[in-house]
């Protein structure tokens, strides 16, 4: 769902300017700086940035990139930074296919895909973040024993993702259908805070590279 731009929007986003990377800046210092690390993990679909931010407060040793395509989502995460510096985390405005294209030669050890749209007519499916193509993105850049962890409360999107799965070269470690959320190395976003709270299951997988 498309976030109705702010008046608040521009000013959130340059007083916090240090955390975030526009599509032109991909080849700057900052970016190529950031990804040069031992251990790094990306969220794709990063929403208001709840998840990403308690992750790279949780594992200072991980470099966070969270990407996110909507400016005003951006915003919204921005704003929730807190004042003390956070040097492993990192907003990308920009198309997640642009940015494997970037990082290719860095090995990432985890992505997080957080209750992602489903697309669910049928026409739209080869967008969902869980469709082969991408699935087969992921495996691509993922260093050796590297983890995809997907996130969400469809059912018909989780099922669905579990048949791309079939077709991908990735070896199943965990499928949960009613995950209780008490896994360490997580964090809540915004929706699966109010999901939780209306008792809504959350399914999760996770899957490894080989």
């Amino acid at each position: 769902m498309r976030l109705k731009r702010k008046h608040w929007c521009e000013n959130a986003i340059e007083n916090k300017r240090e955390y975030l990377v526009k599509a032109t800046e991909i080849s700057q210092n900052k970016f190529q700086d950031f990804i040069n690390c031992k251990h790094l993990a990306l969220e794709i679909g990063s929403g208001k940035g709840d998840f990403a931010i308690s992750m790279a407060k949780k594992y200072p040793d991980i470099n966070f990139l969270a990407i996110e395509m909507q400016s005003m989502a951006i915003a919204y995460a921005l704003r929730k930074i807190p004042d003390e510096k956070i040097d492993n985390l990192l907003f990308v405005n920009v198309d997640a296919h642009y940015l494997f294209e970037q990082i290719k030669n860095h090995k990432v050890d985890t992505i997080f895909l957080n209750f992602s749209d489903p697309w669910p007519k049928k026409r739209q499916n080869k967008r969902r973040l869980t469709y082969p193509t991408m699935l087969n993105e992921y495996y691509n850049i993922l260093s050796l024993n590297g983890q995809l962890i997907f996130k969400t409360d469809n059912d018909v999107l989780f099922n669905d993702s579990l048949e791309y799965l079939k077709e991908s070269k990735f070896k199943v470690v965990i499928i949960d259908y009613d995950y209780d959320g008490k896994d360490e190395f997580d964090s809540l976003t915004e929706y699966e805070s109010r999901f939780r709270g209306l008792n809504i299951p959350i399914k999760r997988f996770i899957v490894k590279k080989e």
